[in-house]
């Protein structure tokens, strides 16, 4: 009995052997694999033709029936390999030989299997579809997919309804793209963004370096992979999105740049304190940076050009932060706005934009620190609460900087506004609005115009203004210096205010109150033609010096010194006026 049970199971395992060789199996085994295609082909979306790798291997199954078996005995199977075991309708070579191939079937990656793609082949074409059921893609999960130096593209129907390919790797995946170019892929229309182009599915991860995508759904997206590696990445023309990323963990960027892109060159979000640098962004129709909801996103050295729907913009970002952004050429070059947003702007170069950085009504607080903001209609606006500005620099902006809105509690220190046509406003809508150690200098308009009340302004300088302050509220000025404008300090009807250890110098007007105005300035000095003016009040304690303005001694000796010698040379052409010229001998011929 035992010998008849061991020459049974030597007799199942020959079988299985040679069933292996021949490509044929028992009918057992059989049933195991066709159910498992079935379920599979099931699961994609019904392909028409289905290309099923596993560890060793084949399936070809079309309409979800197993048509044939290859046996391939690798885990990881080289795409030369399915050119030539497959068939020309399932896999083509259009031009007779290996270095283009044309992919006519979907391509299900099993757990354990692998594709390897290039060397030998040097352009793979996927074809579009006319149907979901005919469009061509790869997928898989607990699989590696491994591109390298070749070109993906599509080839196909041509038109706006065709069914572009993707590539997808899911859960324990692997997908490597290495010195590779992928061109137009990416499910349209209501398809689900899982197959948008190119996707690190959850739980995936892998690599892009030296990779180019070109004319994608979405260039390439990271939905909750694992320490995806991007590095010296290009995507270019995308249709919707150039990058997303949501709900990665553990990505490392180091080059990644997003152009023309259909709506935002790179979306951020879904995954809390994390460093994103070497980013940068031009040319899009949305946002260049656009980063969700999250926590503790800090963004590094970004640049953005030309973003025509704005540069970076932070939407309900809780402790983000934003380090030596560059922005140029859009609407708005850095934003903060959404309930709840926390940020810290430091050391951004922003230039020649309408707005340079735009800190919304419903944001919780913000922070900028340093940096330069120039050449933008608006330098600065302010619009929410809990706002500082430290250290920036303001300059050849129509207004440098904005308070309105909503904005309370906004402190501004050391803030530096040069060559703008109107230096600061304040609106009658904000409150507690302070202003220390700011500067304004060579605007050619007015310095500083507030009317939001109980604005406090200490160790200010304003100088080159038609009007230095312009006040519409009532204000505290403390140690303030004003230089070289037409009209120092003005105050419209019925506005009080209060100035201590002012110094005014004006060409023309020092301190100007209108009917029903009130200003008590004490241990001030102003100095003007028109020193005090207007119909209301201006009182006077303490140690306050009114006077003419210095006379300009030196300016007046070089004007002396100028006519003199314009007299002096008058009188000397009136003493000579009859003496007769000198006559050259007639023998001298070169009087040069």
């Amino acid at each position: 009995m035992r010998h008849v049970f061991r020459s049974g199971c030597m007799a199942v395992a020959v079988f299985t052997a040679l069933a292996a060789v021949f490509g044929t199996a028992s009918p057992a085994q059989a049933s195991d694999p066709a159910a498992s295609d079935l379920a599979a082909w099931q699961r994609t979306g019904q392909p028409d033709r289905l290309l099923v790798v596993r560890p060793g291997v084949v399936d070809l199954v079309r309409h979800g029936m197993l048509e044939s078996r290859r046996i391939s005995g690798m885990g990881v199977v080289p795409l030369s390999w399915l050119v030539r075991n497959t068939g020309s309708e399932w896999i083509g070579r259009p031009g007779g030989d290996l270095s283009v191939v044309q992919i006519r079937a979907a391509v299900l990656l099993s757990p354990g299997s692998g594709l390897r793609i290039g060397a030998v082949t040097r352009k793979v074409l996927f074809t579009a579809g006319d149907s979901t059921a005919s469009a061509t893609w790869i997928r898989g999960s607990r699989a590696t997919l491994d591109i390298r130096d070749t070109t993906l593209a599509v080839t196909g129907p041509a038109g706006a309804t065709r069914v572009r390919p993707y590539i997808s790797m899911g859960a324990g995946g692997r997908l490597d793209i290495t010195d590779s170019t992928v061109s137009g892929f990416g499910l349209t229309g209501r398809a689900s963004s899982r197959f948008s182009g190119v996707t690190w599915g959850r739980g995936s991860t892998g690599s892009a370096v030296g990779a180019r995508f070109e004319g994608n759904r979405t260039g390439l997206r990271l939905e909750g992979s694992t320490g995806v590696r991007l590095d010296k990445v290009t995507v270019e023309h995308s249709l919707q999105d150039g990058v997303v990323l949501s709900g990665d963990t553990k990505t490392s960027v180091a080059g990644l740049a997003s152009r023309s892109s259909g709506r935002h060159g790179v979306v951020v979000g879904g995954t809390p304190d994390r460093t994103l640098s070497g980013i940068t962004t031009e040319d899009s129709a949305g946002v260049g940076i656009r980063a969700t909801p999250q926590n503790g996103l800090v963004l590094d050295g970004i640049q953005s050009r030309s973003d025509r729907g704005g540069g970076i913009r932070l939407l309900s970002c809780a402790e983000c932060t934003v380090t030596g952004a560059a922005v140029r050429g859009t609407q708005v070059a850095v934003a903060v706005t959404g309930p709840g947003s926390r940020a810290v702007v430091k050391a951004p170069r922003l230039s020649g934009s309408r707005t340079g950085i735009s800190l919304d009504e419903d944001i919780e607080s913000a922070t900028v620190t340093g940096g330069t903001v120039s050449g933008c209609q608006r330098g600065i606006v302010v619009a929410g609460p809990r706002v500082t500005v430290t250290g920036t620099r303001i300059e050849s902006c129509l207004t440098g900087l904005s308070v309105n809105g909503k904005a309370r509690h906004a402190a501004l220190h050391d803030v530096r506004i040069d060559d703008c046509r109107t230096g600061m406003t304040t609106s009658a809508t904000t409150t507690d609005v302070s202003l220390t150690g700011v500067q304004v200098t060579n605007t050619s308009g007015k310095g500083l115009v507030s009317a939001s009340p109980g604005l406090r302004v200490t160790d200010g300088h304003v100088s080159g203004a038609s009007t230095a302050i312009d006040l519409a509220a009532p204000a505290l000025l403390d140690k303030v210096t004003i230089t070289g404008a037409h009209r120092g300090i003005h105050l419209t009807p019925g506005v009080r205010a209060t100035g201590t250890a002012l110094d005014v110098l004006a060409e023309r007007k020092g301190i100007e109150a209108d009917r029903g105005a009130v200003i008590d300035i004490t241990d001030s000095r102003v100095r003007a033609p028109l020193a005090l003016g207007g119909a209301g009040r201006i009182l006077r304690h303490g140690r306050t010096v009114v006077t003419l303005p210095p006379f300009p001694w030196l300016g007046a000796a070089a004007i002396l010194a100028l006519l003199t010698a314009i007299a002096l040379q008058t009188v000397h052409q009136v003493r000579h006026r009859h003496t007769p010229r000198p006559q050259v001998p007639r023998h001298v011929r070169n009087t040069a």
